[in-house]
């Protein structure tokens, strides 16, 4: 009897491990979002999430990264964009890593704020003929202003947005028409 029951206990432990070692072995190369229709992997997230940072920055107010612009961005861009500019906004990411490598010799990731400010102050100057890029940072700089204008904070704390306008009075004498 005894033999049995540490069998099963056994078996218990043999299942329970076969269940949660999955989660334990997730694989970091992929984004932290499900996206259907463009494939993102764990380093341009990070890269992308860095270009929203830089175009929209913590000061007072939230910044970016703290409202997860770059999530919005790409769930935007995955449900929203048709093939054909999700194609584009695609090459446009490979394009920028090249672009921020050639700027400033290394990854947009590991450059400094200041670096990071005049890869971006190029790209807003359009000192390049890369229309697939162009068309990357647009898309990413109008969604992420868009994250920001759409998010809690903003609608909240300085829209004043009230979930139902006015104020509602019961009892208010009418004056005869």
């Amino acid at each position: 009897m005894p033999n049995r029951r540490v069998a099963i206990q056994q078996l218990l432990f043999i299942c329970a491990g076969t269940v949660i070692l999955p989660s334990c072995l997730q694989n970091n190369g992929k984004a932290s979002i499900l996206l259907k229709r463009i494939s993102i992997s764990a380093d341009q997230e990070k890269m992308l999430a860095g270009l929203a940072e830089t175009i929209l920055p913590k000061t007072d107010s939230p910044g970016a990264w703290d409202l997860s612009a770059h999530l919005f961005a790409l769930k935007m861009v995955d449900d929203c964009f048709p093939k054909q500019n999700q194609e584009k906004f695609e090459l446009g990411l490979k394009g920028f890593e090249k672009f921020a490598k050639e700027k400033s010799g290394k990854s947009f990731v590991d450059c400094s704020g200041l670096q990071k400010n005049a890869i971006v102050s190029d790209l807003d100057g359009k000192k390049n003929d890369d229309a697939n890029l162009n068309f990357f940072y647009q898309s990413v700089k109008k969604l992420t202003i868009q994250a920001y204008n759409t998010s809690q904070f903003y609608l909240t704390n300085i829209r004043g947005y009230k979930m139902i306008p006015g104020k509602f009075q019961g009892c208010v004498p009418l004056k005869a028409a």
